[in-house]
């Protein structure tokens, strides 16, 4: 368990570390909950219009999160390799992957957290 918590704690650190992927999964989803918050778009019956975004919004934090940190993030770390280091070490490839899933969960609490 210690290198799967060892590489969960890289995983993050790297996430929180480069800027872009911060602006995709937290910048970007906020700003448009604020502006179709402010904004009397579409029907958003009884409700606020900020109630009637959120969900939608939230479809598009865990999109953006899934598209930045799993796609992007993972095709950066194999073209530099890094993928293949690691699969030479006792981290092994589940745990990996491990890390890596427990890292989005971690994000995209933080992302329900943030927008609700």
């Amino acid at each position: 368990m210690r290198p799967l918590a060892a590489q969960v704690g890289a995983e993050a650190y790297m996430t929180l570390r480069r800027g872009e992927t911060l602006l995709l999964t937290v910048g970007i989803p906020v700003v448009f909950l604020v502006f179709f918050s402010t904004v009397h778009v579409g029907l958003t019956g009884r409700g606020t219009p900020a109630t009637f975004f959120v969900p939608g919004i939230l479809a598009l934090a865990v999109m953006s999160t899934a598209m930045v940190s799993l796609g992007i993030a993972t095709g950066f770390e194999r073209g530099y390799g890094v993928l293949k280091r690691l699969g030479s070490t006792p981290l092994g490839r589940s745990r990996l992957l491990g890390a890596k899933i427990t890292t989005i969960l971690f994000v995209e609490l933080v992302q329900a957290i943030v927008l609700v």
